[in-house]
């Protein structure tokens, strides 16, 4: 037994949690360093892990320098051994994805649609009670088909979760797992109760933050005599608001319902911009210590990133992306009447839970969604023998809805979109259309590149028209003869650069290719649209664009382009970061194969 106590409810020293990790990864051939360490007030640390060759990284908060580290690396294991970048963000090859003969999981489970269709274990019926009466459930299905960019030989393929109440496992597609669940509930921990009140306490944190978002709570500030009773934290709170023109804001974010978290809304009084972050923990001043190192979780204080502007009628726009933006990103938009005194209910202050050990706060965190009526299920993913799990609350931990048609549909075109991307020089003109419409129609930010898009490194002497998708729209237009809408492309793009100065060139470069495609518009011969051109732009720029946009069906294979898994034939393998994703989700299959 651990007979190890920290006041921060970790059940082993931090440097001790590093130094194990370490050991896990350097004997399966994973290599880490740091980066972007960051301490701009006292007792505000955090930095980030990533692992060497790729963009696999996690971050890590906390109250020194270690606790910071070991967050960094639990967070790391976490999402290693629950598979997240691969399930979550990064695509691999189909040589990965049928490596060991199993897509993800050795305990993995093919089903077809009939199979899945009858809605059968514990989890589905809950779900079923869930779903909409105006949802038909064999077309919702239909619709959860296409939302995978793997080419599974089957119609679903499903993991095991123990429901921990009735004992009964569940399988689950890994379809909805990823996109209703995404990271919410992944944990990490020295041990496994330390683990579970970890994913736990995220399930709680995030429920929260959806009700305030979507039913417009507005939680009751929590007493400066309260927070008085914690010296280390009423210190940070002060730091923090001494450390600028800020206001600092704690609320009580229990709902009124006793549930363990706290909100820390932060105010810039100089450019109008606000932050806010929720924590969670049994014991508050854990949570509102999580919640205050979460806040400045690689920030600097004086640069603060993700603020959002206030405004007393706030255009949020889609209701949706922006409750993704901020569970995701930490960012976006919430009503003025967070911010006011018209609080939903009275300040009460947090149980004193009985005992001190993370077994005492996991049967705490388990006995309030027992007294809510909702079922804990549970998959033990520890394989590489550091504890970590996956914990779903059906009805409660969803981060998206089982019949959300919208994001159904958006994300199936964002798969198309990936696909097509990836093969770009093979598509036909149908698939071209089809592709510019999706872009056209999927919730994509606006100024993204294509690498971002695939989530893959390429950002070295990356082509023009990957470097923002109105020029792919206006290459993708042009290439099928469709000009009018591809100078109307480029000529978004143009307007949406803030600083051309700091670029002479390029400026001047896309504002040729523009006048250019308006030419063959007005359906000017060669030597009449060069001429034209002669009078604003300098030759060495014409003659670049005519050799380059002369033949409409060439723009595109004139400047190479991306072939993903097909790295014989690809013009970025040199700098993409795709062969080494497939080596180390390759390296996670051989282990959880041995380890099941």
């Amino acid at each position: 037994m651990n007979k190890y106590k920290d006041i921060n409810f970790k059940d082993n020293n931090p440097d001790i949690t590093i130094n194990k990790i370490k050991t896990i990864l350097d004997k399966i051939g994973i290599k880490t360093f740091e980066s972007n360490w960051r301490n701009s007030i006292e007792n505000y640390y955090s930095v980030t892990i990533r692992i060497n060759n790729s963009n696999l990284a996690t971050n890590g908060k906390g109250i020194s320098p270690s606790y910071a580290l070991a967050s960094a690396y639990g967070e790391l294991m976490e999402r290693l051994q629950n598979q997240a970048f691969f399930k979550l963000s990064v695509d691999v090859s189909q040589k990965a994805l049928k490596h060991k003969g199993f897509y993800y999981c050795p305990d993995e489970k093919s089903m077809t649609f009939d199979e899945v269709l009858k809605f059968e274990n514990d989890w589905f019926k809950i779900q079923e009670k869930l779903i909409r009466k105006t949802v038909y459930k064999r077309d919702l299905l239909k619709k959860w088909m296409p939302i995978a960019y793997e080419n599974f030989n089957t119609d679903f393929i499903s993991i095991p979760y123990i429901n921990i109440l009735t004992k009964r496992e569940s399988y689950i597609p890994i379809k909805m797992v990823s996109k209703m669940y995404m990271s919410n509930g992944m944990c990490a921990g020295n041990t496994k109760e330390e683990a579970l009140v970890q994913g736990l306490s995220e399930i709680f944190e995030r429920h929260v933050n959806q009700k305030i978002l979507m039913e417009n709570i507005v939680p009751p500030d929590i007493p400066i005599s309260y927070i008085a009773k914690y010296p280390l934290i009423e210190k940070m709170l002060k730091d923090l608001e001494l450390s600028g023109n800020y206001k600092v804001m704690v609320k009580d974010c229990s709902l009124g319902k006793g549930y363990p978290v706290v909100g820390v809304i932060i105010i810039n009084k100089s450019d109008q911009t606000y932050f806010i972050k929720f924590g969670a923990h049994p014991k508050f001043e854990i949570a509102l210590q999580r919640t205050l190192t979460e806040l400045l979780q690689g920030q600097h204080i004086k640069v603060l990133k993700g603020v959002t502007e206030f405004s007393s009628i706030p255009q949020i726009g889609n209701v949706h992306d922006n409750m993704i933006g901020i569970l995701v990103n930490g960012s976006g938009l919430y009503d003025k009447n967070l911010f006011s005194n018209k609080e939903s209910y009275e300040f009460k202050e947090f149980d004193n839970v009985q005992g001190d050990s993370n077994s005492d706060m996991l049967e705490y965190l388990l006995n309030i969604l027992k007294r809510d009526d909702y079922s804990i299920f549970i998959r033990d993913v520890s394989f590489l023998g550091f504890p970590s799990y996956h914990v779903i609350v059906p009805g409660f931990s969803e981060v998206e809805s089982i019949n959300d048609i919208k994001s159904l549909d958006n994300y199936s075109n964002y798969i198309k979109i990936k696909k097509y991307l990836r093969d770009i020089d093979n598509i036909s003109d149908v698939e071209i259309t089809e592709l510019i419409n999706n872009l056209n129609s999927t919730s994509i930010k606006k100024k993204i590149s294509v690498p971002e898009i695939l989530n893959i490194n390429i950002f070295d002497k990356i082509n023009w028209y990957y470097s923002d998708i109105e020029l792919l729209k206006c290459a993708l237009s042009y290439k099928i003869g469709k000009y009018e809408e591809s100078f109307n492309y480029i000529n978004n793009f143009i307007n949406s650069l803030n600083y051309p100065n700091n670029d002479k060139f390029n400026y001047t470069y896309y504002k040729c290719v523009r006048d250019y495609i308006g030419n063959r518009v007005s359906n000017f011969d060669s030597n009449t649209s060069m001429e034209l051109l002669e009078q604003f732009y300098p030759s060495e720029i014409i003659h670049d664009v005519i050799k380059n946009f002369h033949n409409n069906k060439n723009v595109i294979e004139k400047f190479g382009a991306i072939s993903c898994w097909n790295c014989d034939n690809c013009d970025y393998v040199d700098s993409c970061w795709s062969k080494e994703h497939d080596r180390i989700f390759m390296i996670l299959k051989d282990q959880y194969s041995s380890n099941i």
